[in-house]
């Protein structure tokens, strides 16, 4: 299994390229909302049109299969592999490639189950004692989120901010994407909220993702968020709410 080394937000699918103005998303038959979506997670329109023409019609699906290094070419291998966009990540975070996941897959292992081993050596055998682990060393946080972090060798102070919040590494990139920061996003893993379910409930209901951080840290749901946003409160007025809602956590 080859080392993971990655420390800031995982967005393969970015090549450089700025998306394309709306109206030429719109000329090519994407709906408003939906050319929105794939411009917000910064797709090119060609590449858009890719994921499109390989049956994923969402942005964020198309984003998660991007991530697990995924193409439209042979995103159906993966499929036929029982793997689907969200374990794909999963599967990529912890170093498996399409044919390494497909054979630890059909060995009945998950991502998990498939690595565990390792990362007991890696904590205990001679890498272990040439990476370190950082801030993570003798804390008594849960074993499976220790160890996200530290098969990405992230095992710096921001890694430990987020962790400490028993956020998993992989959904830290996630959250981080967004604008959350690690006690938002904890507040919002404690309702029961995951980065993946926040960024669809909020994209149905027509929230920018840009604005997403700024109405969640003020303690808005995607509802109450679309609700404020028709009587034209603005997203600078949430970003206010969420910065004497930060002082008060101080």
């Amino acid at each position: 299994m080859s080392a993971v080394v990655r420390t800031g937000v995982d967005n393969p699918w970015r090549d450089g390229d700025e998306p394309e103005p709306l109206d030429d998303w719109l000329a090519q038959g994407f709906t408003r909302q939906d050319a929105e979506a794939w411009r917000g997670w910064r797709f090119t329109l060609p590449v858009a049109q890719a994921w499109r023409r390989a049956k994923v019609t969402e942005a964020l699906h198309a984003a998660q299969w991007s991530t697990a290094r995924a193409t439209p070419e042979n995103v159906d291998e993966w499929r036929a592999a029982g793997i689907d966009a969200t374990e794909a990540v999963k599967w990529h975070e912890f170093g498996h490639d399409l044919a390494s996941a497909r054979s630890e897959k059909a060995k009945g292992h998950d991502p998990m189950t498939s690595t565990t081993s390792s990362v007991r050596m890696t904590l205990s055998g001679s890498v272990g004692a040439r990476l370190g682990v950082g801030r993570f060393a003798g804390t008594s946080l849960p074993g499976p989120i220790i160890q996200s972090y530290v098969l990405r060798q992230w095992i710096d102070d921001e890694a430990f901010d987020w962790a400490k919040e028993h956020i998993d590494a992989a959904d830290a990139q996630l959250w981080k994407q967004l604008g959350v920061t690690p006690a938002e996003a904890g507040r919002a893993e404690r309702r029961g909220l995951t980065a993946i379910t926040v960024v669809g409930e909020w994209w149905r209901a027509g929230i920018p993702i840009a604005e997403v951080a700024d109405w969640l840290g003020a303690g808005l749901s995607a509802a109450e968020a679309a609700a404020q946003r028709a009587k034209g409160i603005t997203a600078e007025q949430a970003a206010a709410l969420r910065a004497l809602r930060d002082e008060s956590d101080e």
